[in-house]
């Protein structure tokens, strides 16, 4: 660590290190993010909106300041943590797809 003149300059952790960590954080972060739809939509189909769209609310917010926090981190993370999602994404429409027999 280097402070200059009121400045704290860190070195950045390596590509590796950004990307593991972007894409840890991602796949957590898409996880959340889609599974929690389980208990978003019946909330809007019983009506209670207030309800619905706090948690709706809450999953995009936690979501993109986990992304914010990736970007801040470096490139790597941000673009591992974006792949992470999308990963997250597409297991958690296998894993329903695999449970309801649609194929």
């Amino acid at each position: 660590m280097i402070n200059t003149l009121n400045t704290l300059i860190v070195p950045l952790p390596s590509l590796a290190i950004q990307s593991a960590v972007g894409l840890a954080t991602g796949l957590a972060a898409g996880a959340w993010h889609f599974l929690s739809l389980k208990w978003n939509w019946p909330l809007f189909s019983a009506g209670k909106f207030a309800a619905a769209l706090g948690l709706q609310c809450a999953r995009i917010a936690l979501t993109c300041a986990l992304l914010l926090l990736l970007a801040r981190m470096g490139m790597p993370a941000l673009l591992a943590g974006m792949v992470g999602v999308l990963l997250a994404r597409r297991i958690v429409v296998l894993h329903h797809r695999a449970r309801k027999g649609v194929s």
